[in-house]
């Protein structure tokens, strides 16, 4: 890579890094959002799994505790089926105390008889004698013989005025007549008591409901709403009726806050648990992620914007210093502009004097009298630009043909070289177009055919020649079309150590009669166009000077 592309490289770099620092950040920010979504996703999976894990457990150990109930109803049953018991028969009232001590849950068992009236307790001998026919445990079973078990809404006991949930199983006679039925008084708080050993987190909540709506217990204990049914629960209302267990998310009345669901019906007791754990406090881990993710992204982006910054201010400190090394370049150009200016002007006077001399000679011709004119505008345009230059204004570019450019200097060209050297023009870039000052060109290629012609002195051949060529490996060139312009001549041509030297100023091959800065603005030249310049010559192998120069258009 030449030293103009990786200055125009380096240059531009603060606004490849700004392209390139929004897409980094817009990449970072696209993926952060992408993994945070499905982390949180991931989160909220995870709680409804652990939502009906739990629902699932407590649905367990709620059938456990019930099953366990009616295993001692299905004893009572077969007893009192199958003896004629007297009421309160103590050897029977001894063996339902028995079983209620092994019955955590249970506070009583009692025998209901067809009239509605307790036969046989635990409670003996506080029992009332009170009518109980109206209880819905009592009549559901007297009146349907193919319920098998009913549990009922929680109640308040009439003897010892408690609340429990009856669970209830018929009795029959040998003909299958209804007989009254046997009954677990269990006690609310049984759920207090099994559910409470869960460790579950601030807002997170149990309910026991009764398939029927009615809440009989829950963690944390609202013991004022046990027996009060809802109304317009979507547990109830929306997710039983599709599925007898599941989970859902919604908003907890108690708490006001997000709430994940799980529920199942206890396919064998006309039961249902659900398990509340709150939302916010399941998104916790994923909150800490969250903040840890932005302040993640913040910094990169810092980081970032701070890099770019620091790149902006590199490149103007850049432009600053090299503003300053033009503005010493161009001072020490003033130092040369004397002798280049006189050695581009002594170029086109010796073409206006040869016109001259060969006037007086031959008389006032049309030709030479043009060439006069031509070689004048051209003095006249390296003018301007030279004042351009000194005045620090931008050198007036224009799209030419080199070809066209090469052939309109022929006339002055030949004046310059002398009719000892022969001129050969070879253009063949045909429509190819370059963006450069066409009077720069022109001094360009005069400095090339003046320095030939010196170089051969006891005369010769010069070729001019154009070519439109690709290059795709280059020192100093990016690869691309370019415009070739050669200069060959069959001088004594030059050293190694000479061609070393040769685009310094000051540095002539012609002793007194050179500057020195004929080739070095002629490089300069060619340099800021873009292009570069090349020389290859051996002593008494004449010279080769190729000039390249960007096409822009063809």
């Amino acid at each position: 890579m030449g030293k103009d592309h990786l200055e125009r490289w380096l240059a531009a770099m603060p606004s490849r890094f700004g392209l390139g620092a929004a897409l980094f950040i817009g990449t970072i920010s696209f993926v952060s959002i992408f993994v945070l979504l499905q982390a949180r996703s991931a989160v909220v999976k995870e709680a409804e799994v652990e939502a009906a894990n739990i629902t699932e457990l407590l649905g367990q150990q709620t059938r456990a505790v019930l099953q366990s109930a009616d295993v001692a109803l299905h004893s009572m049953k077969t007893w009192v089926e199958r003896d004629a018991l007297e009421q309160d028969d103590d050897e029977f009232r001894q063996y339902l105390r028995t079983i209620t001590e092994n019955l955590e849950v249970v506070r009583a068992l009692f025998v209901i008889g067809r009239d509605g009236f307790i036969t046989h307790d635990t409670d003996y001998p506080e029992t009332p004698r009170i009518s109980l026919s109206d209880r819905r445990y009592f009549s559901a079973l007297q009146a349907d013989a193919d319920l098998e078990v009913f549990v009922g809404r929680p109640i308040e006991s009439r003897s010892v005025f408690t609340w429990f949930i009856p669970v209830a199983r018929r009795v029959e006679t040998p003909v299958g007549a209804f007989a009254g039925i046997v009954v677990a008084a269990v006690e609310t708080d049984f759920i207090e008591r099994t559910y409470g050993r869960l460790q579950l987190k601030e807002n997170d909540a149990v309910a026991l409901f009764h398939a029927d709506g009615t809440l009989i217990a829950s963690i944390p204990p609202l013991p004022d709403l046990y027996g009060a049914r809802p109304e317009h629960t979507a547990l109830f209302e929306t997710h039983l009726p599709r599925a007898t267990k599941g989970t859902y998310e919604i908003e907890n009345p108690l708490t006001e806050r997000p709430a994940i669901v799980g529920y199942t019906h206890l396919n064998d007791f006309p039961l249902v648990i659900a398990v509340g754990l709150d939302k916010r406090a399941a998104l916790a881990s994923w909150r800490h992620l969250l903040w840890t993710v932005v302040l993640a992204n913040v910094f990169l982006t810092a980081m970032v914007l701070l890099l770019h910054l620091t790149l902006l201010q590199r490149r103007l400190e850049q432009q600053v210093a090299r503003q300053k090394a033009i503005m010493q370049e161009k001072m020490e150009s003033v130092g040369y502009m004397t002798s280049g200016v006189a050695h581009d002007f002594r170029n086109i006077l010796t073409a206006i004097g040869a016109g001259l001399r060969m006037l007086r000679k031959k008389g006032p011709d049309e030709t030479l009298i043009l060439g006069i004119e031509e070689a004048m505008r051209r003095g006249v345009d390296l003018s301007n630009d030279l004042l351009h230059f000194a005045k620090n204004k931008e050198i007036h570019k224009d799209l030419i043909a080199p070809d066209r450019q090469v052939a309109e200097l022929k006339r002055l060209l030949l004046q310059l070289i002398g009719p000892e050297v022969r001129l050969m023009l070879d253009l063949g870039a045909g429509q190819a177009k370059v963006e450069v000052s066409p009077a720069f060109l022109d001094s360009a290629i005069m400095n090339l055919a003046v320095n030939a012609s010196q170089a051969m002195p006891d005369g010769g051949e010069l070729s001019i020649s154009t070519r439109a060529v690709d290059i795709s490996s280059h020192v100093r060139l990016s690869p691309g079309r370019y415009v070739s312009i050669v200069s060959e001549d069959t001088g004594h041509g030059m050293s190694v150590e000479t061609q070393k030297t040769l685009f310094q100023p000051f540095e002539s091959t012609k002793g007194a009669q050179g500057t020195g800065l004929g080739l070095h603005q002629t490089r300069k030249f060619v340099l800021e166009s873009g292009g570069d310049i090349e020389v290859s010559s051996e002593i008494d192998q004449g010279t080769r000077i190729e000039i390249l120069l960007p096409i822009v258009m063809e």
